[in-house]
């Protein structure tokens, strides 16, 4: 095998290994988001596909093109759960998705660490890139009073809005070890010469410590794993309760904001 492949794929598997840290996506929980949605400062606005735009505000009042809506109790009742249900969602999102992040640094660094020491210049790397994301995020999703925004832009394919920070992580994490490709041929070769030049020998290191460090990060991620089947949850109450603000509100026909697919809707 020569040194360029080895170099590739050592940066395989610290990618695929990382990648468990950050996979916060349910496939039993398909979210779709459809129009356009804006949350800025606790005011929810929806524009709705018949050219009509919702908004409800923190204290549950709902208005259709600026205009108020009378509402029965029930009707009320529905309009808080929906509001609540997002306002629990964005935070509970941005929190894991910070989380996840950060664990995928520091799993990142333990692997560079491991397998070529921590004075290589990748972990600075890391961490230089890191803080680059989190400073981007910050500004990002608060405003100057520290109040979240979120807007229709977030929502990457149609799906809830993590993602798209993940896929930026993972690009500017190829694009480091693509630039560091001399450091970790060195640093690769120090391990063949560890190994007297037995190759086998050196494939059966990388695989069990393979094996070994993503065992690690799974068990690290189960946490974030969990707090995402929650936000699953919160949304599939969304959801629900979207369906009945449609059927039974007036204005509110064509509201469709949300879809998930792969569990059965939970009744309330």
């Amino acid at each position: 095998m020569k040194m360029s492949a080895l170099s590739t794929a050592l940066a395989a598997t610290v990618l695929a290994s990382s990648a468990t840290a950050i996979e916060i996506d349910n496939e039993s929980c398909d979210i779709t988001v459809k129009g356009d949605m804006s949350w800025n400062a606790g005011v929810l606005a929806v524009h709705i596909q018949d050219d009509k735009k919702m908004v409800i505000t923190p204290a549950h009042t709902l208005t259709i093109n600026g205009h108020s809506v009378a509402l029965n109790d029930e009707e009320k009742e529905w309009v808080a759960m929906y509001y609540n249900n997002i306002n629990t969602a964005i935070p509970m999102t941005l929190d894991i998705t910070y989380d996840a992040l950060e664990l995928a640094g520091s799993a990142l660094n333990e692997a560079f660490g491991e397998l070529i020491g921590t004075d290589n210049g990748l972990v600075d790397d890391v961490d230089a890139l890191f803080a680059d994301l989190r400073r981007d995020m910050d500004a990002h999703f608060y405003d100057d009073n520290g109040q979240i925004r979120v807007n229709s832009a977030d929502f990457q394919d149609d799906g809830w809005f993590a993602q798209s920070w993940e896929n930026r992580l993972e690009s500017q994490v190829e694009d480091i070890i693509e630039q560091s490709a001399g450091r970790l041929l060195i640093a690769l070769g120090t391990q063949m010469l560890s190994s007297d030049g037995d190759m086998d020998d050196f494939a059966d290191r990388m695989e069990n410590w393979e094996d070994d460090f993503e065992q690690r990060i799974e068990q690290r991620a189960t946490a974030i794993e969990e707090r995402a089947d929650a936000l699953c949850e919160v949304l599939q109450k969304a959801d629900y309760v979207e369906s009945k603000m449609q059927k039974h509100i007036a204005g509110l026909e064509n509201l469709d904001m949300f879809t998930i697919d792969g569990k059965s809707m939970m009744k309330m």
